[in-house]
């Protein structure tokens, strides 16, 4: 029985989590890479555009994903904590990605609109009469 025991305390419970020893972090090098990121991320908003904005949102997006990630694990390091704080971020981390997919098809180009988000052609240009204010 106490073999039992002594086996069952030994590996990390589910409801528990335990930071890791403190390792060292390389932070130099982390923030060079954030710095080239960066960079690539003002060029691809200034020099290097591809045709259609989408690709250029899609690939901003991606570094600005990979930037937060270095930043968390590394500044803030979550790289080095137990398994529990993965759960508390995955889950949130996953209900955006939902949220932002299921708005997706609201902001992509229909028809001759090309991203006609909230404004209707009237209301850019109100007809003549309306313009006038008086009654």
């Amino acid at each position: 029985m106490s073999h039992e025991t002594s086996n069952h305390s030994a590996e990390e419970p589910h409801d528990v989590s335990r930071p890791a020893p403190h390792h060292h972090v390389a932070y130099l090098k982390v923030f060079a890479a954030l710095v080239v990121l960066t960079i690539i991320t003002v060029l691809v908003g200034i020099k290097m555009r591809f045709q259609h904005e989408v690709v250029n949102v899609l690939v901003a997006l991606l570094i600005a994903a990979v930037k937060a990630s270095l930043v968390a694990l590394f500044f803030m390091h979550l790289k080095f904590e137990g398994k529990l704080i993965y759960m508390i971020f995955l889950v949130p981390l996953g209900l955006c990605i939902l949220l932002v997919l299921a708005l997706l098809p609201d902001l992509l180009p229909i028809g001759d609109h090309s991203l006609m988000l909230f404004n209707t052609p009237e209301m850019l240009h109100p007809p003549a009469h309306a313009a006038g204010g008086g009654h």
